[in-house]
């Protein structure tokens, strides 16, 4: 598995890989630009209570909250955009490494989206819902591979999956694969949050589970 990831991270960094790295990095900043913009006009929006410490301490805490909301919202975002480009990634890595193999079909760019969103959804949802115990020390990097591997195992799997086979089929599969999968999922996390590279962890992710999938069978 480990080579697997080697491999994929190489990969990563390779020429083919760069043209939807730049675009998706753009299109994240722009995104995160809009949400910044949003968050900004709410603050300006708090209402004042004429106490200037009260009125003060809103706004700090406020700002606060809006940053540590924000740093979750990193990796979702990244992943959403990426997934426009993931289906080019995911066959550019089959037809290189697996030629002999069937090659893989896109999927329909609505049902890509329907399932990019949904996936982004969750995704934010279940890191919101954990974020108080993201503030604990010693748990929150535990806490946050463990939840995300599981939620990025399974998505990126199925994204893979689906090129070859039916929805049923895919997830049948993965269940059967499951702790293989959860700990790709756990690898894939892990490096998402590491700075920097964490704005290419859709584009490794997809090619890590090529690899990962291919090993358990996948043709």
């Amino acid at each position: 598995m480990f080579s697997d990831a080697l491999r994929a991270l190489a990969q990563t960094f390779s020429q083919p890989f760069r043209r939807v790295f730049w675009l998706s990095l753009l299109s994240t900043i722009v995104v995160l630009a809009l949400f910044g913009a949003g968050a900004q006009w709410a603050l300006d929006a708090l209402p004042q209570f004429g106490t200037a410490w009260l009125d003060t301490t809103l706004e700090w805490v406020a700002r606060f909250f809006a940053v540590i909301v924000l740093i979750p919202l990193v990796h979702p975002v990244v992943s959403l955009v990426a997934s426009f480009f993931l289906e080019r990634i995911a066959a550019k890595v089959e037809a290189r490494d697996y030629p002999l193999d069937p090659p893989g079909r896109d999927q329909a760019l609505l049902q890509s989206l329907l399932v990019a969103i949904r996936f982004t959804a969750v995704l934010i949802l279940v890191n919101i819902v954990a974020l108080p115990f993201y503030l604990v020390p010693g748990l929150n990097l535990a806490l946050f591979w463990i939840v995300n591997g599981y939620l990025l195992g399974r998505e990126y799997f199925e994204l893979v999956a689906l090129r070859h086979m039916e929805i049923a089929d895919a997830r049948a599969l993965r269940r059967r694969h499951g702790l293989r999968i959860f700990i790709a999922g756990v690898v894939i996390a892990a490096f998402a949050t590491v700075p920097f590279l964490n704005l290419l962890s859709p584009l490794f992710a997809t090619a890590f589970m090529v690899h990962t999938a291919k090993r358990i069978g996948l043709t």
